[in-house]
């Protein structure tokens, strides 16, 4: 049994980051009256096509999934995997539950799952086992950070929506590192099999 991630992993969690981005990208084309430094992401669920946000949301539930599906072979601690999966229903659930006559739980959802991401990137480097490699702290606290910093400076010196998509950028592409990495033949070659980590431990 190899402890390289699943082959499907990388490659689910580049599908969903891209369904995330190109439909969020989309839905700014169609919405001609919204104004996204200003407004959040979510609020393009309220106008036309708004139904298609389910998909945005969908797409980051499989890349944050996937990420917890690649690193569980490779010794990743529980509760990276728990917080992993906890902010991908977390996602699911705020794509489920839109803005309009369900914002209190969408507001709590996302909230939620932004929490729990920054939480598991900032755990990444210590608890992924093996995988840790593919994201080190110079990667995910930097990125964390940036989720971090971009969520409070869109609370006070940014525009919120600038601040929300900057925070959402950084959480992209630490998907998209990950995603890449955990896809690439490269990396996989450089994993041990079981038997040859269990004859070294």
């Amino acid at each position: 049994m190899s402890n390289a991630p699943r082959a499907w992993a990388g490659p689910a969690i580049l599908v969903g980051v891209t369904l995330f981005v190109a439909t969020v990208a989309i839905l700014h084309f169609v919405q001609p009256a919204y104004e996204p430094s200003h407004q959040l992401m979510s609020e393009l669920a309220l106008g036309p096509f708004g139904w298609a946000m389910i998909i945005a949301f969908a797409g980051l539930t499989l890349a944050v999934f996937g990420v917890q599906i690649a690193i569980e072979v490779a010794g990743a601690s529980g509760w990276l995997r728990l917080l992993l999966a906890a902010s991908a229903i977390s996602f699911l659930a705020a794509g489920i539950f839109p803005l309009g006559p369900t914002s209190e739980i969408h507001i709590i959802a996302i909230a939620t799952a932004f929490v729990l991401s920054v939480l598991a990137m900032y755990l990444f480097p210590s608890s992924a086992g093996r995988a840790a490699a593919a994201a080190p702290r110079s990667i995910s606290w930097s990125l964390a950070a940036g989720v971090a910093a971009s969520v409070a400076l869109g609370h006070s010196l940014l525009p919120m929506g600038v601040g929300q998509r900057l925070a959402a950028l950084c959480l992209v592409v630490w998907l998209i590192v990950l995603g890449w990495r955990f896809g690439s033949r490269r990396y996989a070659a450089q994993q041990p099999d079981a038997a040859d980590a269990q004859a070294r431990g």
